[in-house]
């Protein structure tokens, strides 16, 4: 085989690669709700967010080992946060103040994904499977309180310090009297839907926080 064509080759090899890597193995978009009841009656926010079944790399990098390898689950969008009035705002997060892996908005919508009371509910087993099931099916469902994320609001919101974990049975040490949470829906939508933008414009202090509000 001549030099070009043996050069054509690779390089069709290599861009497969790279479209492969880069390509994750199933994706979802979903939106998740929050209700708060207040005093002056049910107030909502929501947020579209995805998440992604990154694919292993065929080739690893040199040196790699373990997660090196690539795959795993991403998370991208923001945060839910819901409006409550009187400048007062509850945020759903990402993750807890120790960015654990149990409490993350990733870990949360798989065991979502596995609820036998989704309707309609998902196969099980295989996570691209049952992803790309979901995509389809565009199930919802009601969280268990076991996996609500971690909420919290900031007496300032022009400074990130201020944040203060607010505990989902007792919303009314962090508001006063006459908050109380509702529920949390979770909603698979259209897959070209766009990821929710919002809080970024509304709270530009808030962005950096380390990917607790935000992530890209």
């Amino acid at each position: 085989m001549k030099r070009p064509v043996i050069l054509a080759v690779m390089a069709i090899a290599l861009a497969w690669l790279l479209v492969r890597c880069s390509t994750p193995q199933a994706s979802l978009r979903y939106r998740m709700i929050i209700e708060v009841e207040t005093p002056g009656g049910l107030k909502s926010g929501s947020s579209v967010m995805e998440l992604r079944l990154e694919r292993e790399f065929l080739i690893p990098m040199p040196g790699a080992g373990g997660s090196d390898w690539g795959g795993g689950f991403t998370m991208h969008g923001e945060a839910p946060f819901v409006d409550l009035g009187d400048g007062k705002v509850l945020f759903a997060t990402n993750y807890d103040r120790n960015y654990s892996y149990l409490s993350s908005m990733t870990h949360i919508v798989v065991e979502v994904l596995g609820y036998r009371e989704l309707a309609p509910p998902l196969p099980s087993g295989d996570n691209a499977r049952t992803m790309s099931a979901a995509v389809k099916a565009k199930p919802s469902g009601v969280l268990r309180p076991k996996d609500y994320p971690t909420l919290v609001t900031f007496t300032d919101t022009s400074k990130p310090k201020s944040v203060v974990v607010v505990s989902s049975d007792n919303l009314a040490a962090a508001f006063g009297a006459g908050y109380r949470l509702g529920r949390m829906t979770f909603q698979v939508v259209e897959q070209n839907a766009p990821l929710t933008a919002t809080l970024a414009a509304r709270f530009p202090a808030l962005v950096d926080e380390r990917g607790r509000l935000i992530l890209r």
